[in-house]
């Protein structure tokens, strides 16, 4: 917050931001967006949310799996979190992986918006690319031991 007691950034400058970004975007509850991607992975909906202090973007789901989360999904998370600057995965209230950045709104400017948000669209790309392929690898696997 602002010593006048407004936050460093509101509704109007967000949406300001997303168009500079060329980020189409539609209303999605109260202070939400939801921006849908193209990417070279298939469409990704980025959800952008401003709460009071904390300007949040996130890929929802990045990977749906109603919480059959196995041990080595998590470690394999983990290790991308360690890797990954401001970009993390978590699991969301239905137990699906989420890919999210949260930026504290305080002093925020448009170049940390903009490399943040890019990122957060470049790992989702890199990372459902492999979370795919692991995937493709480990039903062959499963296949043939049948």
């Amino acid at each position: 917050m602002r010593f006048d007691g407004r936050p460093m950034i509101d509704d109007n400058a967000l949406r300001q931001h997303l168009d500079a970004l060329g980020w189409r975007y539609e209303p999605h509850g109260v202070r939400t967006y939801r921006s849908v991607h193209e990417t070279a992975e298939g469409k990704m909906a980025v959800y952008v949310r401003l709460a009071d202090e904390w300007l949040v973007a996130s890929i929802v789901p990045f990977l749906a799996t109603r919480g059959r989360n196995s041990f080595e999904l998590s470690r394999w998370l983990l290790r991308m979190n360690r890797d990954m600057a401001q970009t993390k995965f978590a699991y969301d209230e239905d137990g699906d992986v989420v890919l999210t950045v949260e930026l504290p709104t305080e002093s925020l400017d448009f170049g940390e918006i903009r490399a943040a948000f890019e990122g957060l669209i470049r790992h989702g790309v890199e990372h459902r690319a492999t979370l795919r392929a692991a995937s493709s690898s480990s039903a062959a696997t499963s296949g043939k031991r049948a």
